[in-house]
């Protein structure tokens, strides 16, 4: 769930970099803008510049700032850079046991699971910023 959150809360803090791109923000006006908790924040426009979408100038005049076009950041490259590598639909593996039938309900559940990881980068990568924007 909290990976979510972090999608979410991302993609509010790239929609308003990309509504004023010109500018730079600091991540106290981003999350006063999307009402976030500022700390939880900056793990996420930190993760967001690793993956090479915003860029960081530090300083008294720094701030972030998209580092392309919205229309070129799609919504699967953003979920990509801030997601843990186990989705959260992987978690129903927990809940099979090391027992024969526990095993064939296993074997089902990953091939699920790997259909709908497929889906949703697939939904996604049809999307970009821009989309939300609009």
């Amino acid at each position: 769930m909290a990976q979510l959150k972090r999608f979410g809360f991302g993609l509010q803090a790239l929609i308003v970099l990309a509504s004023n791109s010109e500018e730079q923000y600091s991540s106290a006006e981003i999350a006063e803008q999307i009402r976030c908790e500022p700390t939880s924040l900056r793990k996420i426009l930190s993760q967001l510049a690793e993956a090479a979408i915003i860029e960081v100038k530090q300083g008294r005049s720094g701030g972030y700032q998209l580092m392309y076009a919205p229309d070129q950041i799609t919504l699967a490259k953003i979920y990509s850079s801030l997601h843990d590598k186990e989705p959260i639909w992987d978690r129903m593996l927990d809940t099979t046991g090391n027992h024969l039938f526990g095993q064939k309900v296993n074997e089902s559940f990953q091939k699920l699971m790997t259909d709908i990881n497929t889906k949703v980068y697939q939904v996604l990568g049809n999307y970009t910023l821009a989309d939300l924007i609009d």
